[in-house]
C-alpha cells in the first residue's frame, strides 16, 4: 500500500480527471482488494456484473426520488453489509455523472479501512469527540470519483454520538455541499444495538443486507418493521450461490 497527497482543496466536478488535495490518497494493492472481496471495478469478475446491476436498479431509484444518501444495514453483525457496501461505492463511482462519499459509520466495529487496506490516523470519532476537521479525515483509496470517510477510534457507546447536533451538521454539510454527490452511509446492525435507528431519521433510504442460511425470516420481519417510515431500496441476499437484489 502506498500514501499520497495531492492538491486542490475541495472536491472537484463529476466528470473529467480528477485530482485531491486535502484529502489523501492511498494506493492500496489490486491483489490486497481482490483478497478483501473488493471487485465491483474489475470487468472480467463474474460479482462485479452483479454489482453493475444493483447500481443501476439503486440509481433509477435516487434519481427517481431525488434521493442522495442511502444507509447499508443487516439484521446482524456477519451479514457482509461491508462488502456490498464497499463494492457499491465503487460500482457507483465508475459512473461519471457523480462521485461518492462511504461513510463508516459502524463506530463500535469499523471495518471499512480494511477493506480498502489502510489504517486511518484519525476519523469521523475524531471529528465528532474532538473537533477534528473533516477536511483532514478524507481518503481517496485511488479510485476515481470516490472518497471514504472512515470511522476513526473505536467509540463503545456510540449511538448517543450518532444522534448529536454535530453528527446532524456533519450530514447535512456532507450531503449538500456538492449536487452530484452521493453519500453511502455503511450503519450497524439493526437487531441488538440501537446505534443505526438513532440514525435512520438522518439518511433518506436505506438498503437491508441479509445473510443466506443466518438471518431468520423472523430477523428480517423485526428489521422491516423497525425500517418502517424510512425509504426502503430493497433487500440484498447476501453469502448465496449470486447476490440478489429485490426491491421495495
Amino acid at each position: 500500500m502506498e500514501t499520497a497527497t495531492n492538491a486542490p482543496a475541495a472536491e472537484p466536478a463529476p466528470a473529467g480527471e480528477i485530482s485531491y488535495s486535502q484529502t489523501r490518497v492511498v494506493l492500496p494493492s489490486l491483489k490486497r482488494l481482490r483478497e478483501n472481496r473488493v471487485v465491483a471495478d474489475v470487468k472480467e469478475h463474474p460479482q462485479a456484473d452483479l454489482f453493475r446491476v444493483l447500481r443501476t436498479k439503486i440509481l433509477h431509484k435516487l434519481r427517481k426520488g431525488g434521493i442522495k444518501s442511502i444507509g447499508i444495514t443487516s439484521p446482524s453483525k456477519g451479514s457482509g453489509k461491508s462488502m456490498i457496501a464497499a463494492n457499491l461505492a465503487v460500482s457507483l463511482s465508475m459512473e461519471v455523472n457523480h462521485t461518492v462519499m462511504l461513510v463508516d459509520l459502524d463506530l463500535r466495529r469499523p471495518s471499512l479501512h480494511d477493506y480498502f487496506d489502510f489504517k486511518p490516523e484519525k476519523g469521523l470519532s475524531d471529528h465528532l469527540l474532538d473537533g477534528a476537521e473533516l477536511a483532514g479525515l478524507l481518503i481517496n483509496p485511488g479510485i476515481e470519483r470516490l472518497v471514504l470517510l472512515p470511522a476513526g477510534r473505536p467509540v463503545p457507546s456510540s449511538s448517543e454520538l450518532l444522534s448529536t447536533p454535530r453528527m446532524a451538521n456533519l450530514v447535512k454539510d456532507i450531503t449538500s455541499r456538492y449536487p452530484e454527490r452521493i453519500i453511502l452511509f455503511d450503519l450497524p446492525p439493526l437487531l441488538h444495538l440501537d446505534d443505526a435507528l438513532a440514525f435512520l431519521p438522518q439518511v433518506q433510504s436505506t438498503l437491508l443486507v441479509v445473510e443466506e442460511g443466518v438471518d431468520t425470516p423472523a430477523d428480517v420481519s423485526q428489521c422491516l418493521h423497525l425500517l418502517e417510515g424510512t425509504t426502503l431500496l430493497g433487500t440484498v441476499l447476501n453469502k448465496a450461490r449470486h447476490v440478489k437484489y429485490s426491491p421495495y
